[in-house]
């Protein structure tokens, strides 16, 4: 018989599973009758397909033929296996009923949903050769989804090696949850302990979703659920798809540093995909190798900008990629991408470790230097020289400038070993010096603020050492000077301006490289830490600083 011909499911002994094919169908009207009364005028050809709306809730009766092609072997254990079928069924072979699972009932009311596990082990004598007839009576009145009755599988093959195969995919789904548990925990443990970092709890919410995924495939496995459960899961693994969708390259985009507001054309793309390009059926294929290829083509593109870790990530799409061809998808690529990311990550924090212990050890460094220099011999003479000649024409002056030094003193004592301090505190510290400065060579110079959140912090005397920089090289000629400092704020980064209406000569025309802006970027380096920007330069009007700091 060819298979265009052929009408009925055929089983030999080297069969070790098919999948039932061929179905029949009536609607089952009154359940109490056997189905032997429904004349076969009744029955017509049964193809489910996924907009199948004729053949949803209700009753129905569904069957099939059965060839046994040849003599089955006798130690061989036959069983029938309905998978993901609600909710309730009755099943007759060859005419007499011989299991149930639930109560099938006309109404939700007298309907009770069966097991959600159930399989059938078929008796040697049920199994003669020749041909067999499958009746299924079925009531679906517990309708809770878009999941159909129809949408279930009904395999037949040898009992022992079905079973295996469900303890085969239960433990894939514990291994994989076992895996990703252990990743999950380190990456939340990331976020919090340091700086809250949005890519480890990205990753981290991407452990869970598959953890989540996994839980839910072995639930039923661990406590006795209800055919209804299906609909729970289908709920779930909607969510789940989508969630995964937008969080995996979220955290690729997160991970190689590219700009934010991908995310958002990302997110839109695999949502109009998920909404109007994928059913029932597809849905997780198709966005399995969406999210595959937005991943690979963000990773090549790291790896064309030699981006660090982008060819342990590149491995793990191609590991990824290798298991959507063998039809393991979903789970291939959390996993395989989970182990090369976990590794990734690894190295990228001992690095940050081993830059940071070098970044505190550069700021104590500096921060002794900074302390020498504030109370060098020569800056405390010069005062001293001041103080003297105050007093002898103004004991009122001479007091003040005490009194400024020794707040002076006090002030950098206290900020000097902190990493930041509040931008308050830091101005006055400058206006402080300033006005030290100010006694000292009978100047007045001051400093202006604009749009200063006081709230905002700031790591210790950059701005101190950028003004005493300004007066030491820009005002030996002149007894006035004004600082400007202005704040600029966008949603993900903040920038502070300090000019200066100081003099200074065109040797000075290449910025700052001195010792006070080696001191200024190892601070900003021990506190943001790649997230940084300095740039200090001579303008027309005196002298420019921008430090810009990105806050995530």
């Amino acid at each position: 018989m060819s298979a265009a011909e052929q009408t009925s499911n055929i089983l030999t002994s080297s069969d070790r599973a098919i999948r039932l094919s061929y179905w029949q169908i009536t609607e089952d009207v009154n359940p109490k009758l056997h189905p032997s009364t429904y004349h076969d005028s009744l029955w017509k050809q049964f193809e489910p397909s996924l907009d199948d709306e004729e053949h949803t809730g209700g009753n129905w009766l569904i069957k099939t033929k059965i060839i046994i092609d040849d003599s089955l072997h006798i130690k061989d254990v036959l069983g029938f296996f309905p998978l993901n079928f609600v909710t309730a069924y009755e099943i007759y072979w060859d005419g007499i009923k011989i299991a149930q699972n639930g109560v099938v009932g006309s109404n939700i009311v007298e309907e009770d949903a069966g097991k959600f596990n159930f399989s059938l082990p078929l008796f040697p004598d049920l199994l003669k050769t020749g041909e067999h007839t499958l009746v299924l009576r079925i009531s679906n009145h517990n309708s809770y989804s878009s999941w159909e009755w129809f949408y279930a599988d009904f395999i037949i093959g040898k009992y022992d090696t079905l079973l295996g195969k469900l303890f085969k995919l239960y433990s894939q789904a514990f291994f994989t949850a076992g895996i990703l548990f252990i990743p999950f925990l380190f990456n939340l443990f990331l976020y919090f302990a340091r700086k809250r970092r949005t890519e480890h709890l990205l990753f981290g919410l991407i452990c869970f979703i598959v953890i989540l995924d996994s839980t839910t495939m072995l639930l039923p496995s661990l406590i006795e659920m209800r055919s209804t459960f299906i609909y729970l899961q289908y709920y779930i693994y909607q969510i789940i798809t989508i969630l995964f969708s937008i969080l995996f390259p979220a955290f690729f985009i997160y991970l190689f540093s590219l700009s934010k507001k991908i995310i958002g054309l990302v997110a839109l793309s695999e949502l109009i995909i998920f909404f109007f390009f994928t059913n029932i059926g597809n849905v997780f294929n198709i966005m399995s190798i969406v999210v595959l290829v937005i991943c690979s083509l963000i990773t090549l593109w790291a790896l064309y900008r030699r981006r660090e870790e982008s060819l342990i990530i590149f491995l793990g799409i191609v590991a990824a990629w290798t298991g959507y061809f063998f039809n393991f998808a979903f789970n291939s690529l959390a996993t395989t991408m989970v182990i090369a990311t976990s590794f990734s990550i690894a190295r990228q924090f001992a690095r940050t470790e081993r830059s940071e212990k070098e970044a505190q050890l550069k700021s104590a460094r500096l921060e002794n230097e900074l302390l020498k220099k504030n109370i060098n011999p020569h800056f405390v003479l010069n005062t001293l020289t001041s103080i003297i000649a105050w007093l002898r024409k103004d004991a009122g002056s001479a007091i003040k400038l005490i009194e400024a030094l020794a707040h002076e003193f006090r002030m950098i004592n206290q900020v000097s070993t902190l990493k930041l301090i509040p931008v308050e505190q830091e101005i006055d510290l400058c206006r402080t010096h300033l006005s030290i400065m100010s006694y000292r060579k009978g100047a007045e110079f001051k400093l202006e603020t604009i749009d200063i959140d006081a709230g905002d912090f700031i790591p210790p005397m950059i701005f101190h050492t950028l003004i005493e920089n300004g007066l030491t090289h820009g005002y030996d000629n002149k007894i006035s000077g004004t600082f400007k400092l202005q704040c600029v704020k966008t949603s993900d980064r903040i920038k502070y301006i300090l000019t200066n209406d100081g003099e200074f000569n065109s040797a000075d025309t290449k910025g700052s490289t001195g010792f006070g802006a080696k001191y200024i970027k190892g601070r900003l380096e021990e506190s943001y830490p790649d997230r940084w920007i300095f740039k200090s330069n001579k303008t027309d009007e005196g002298w420019e600083s921008e430090i810009e700091i990105r806050m995530s």
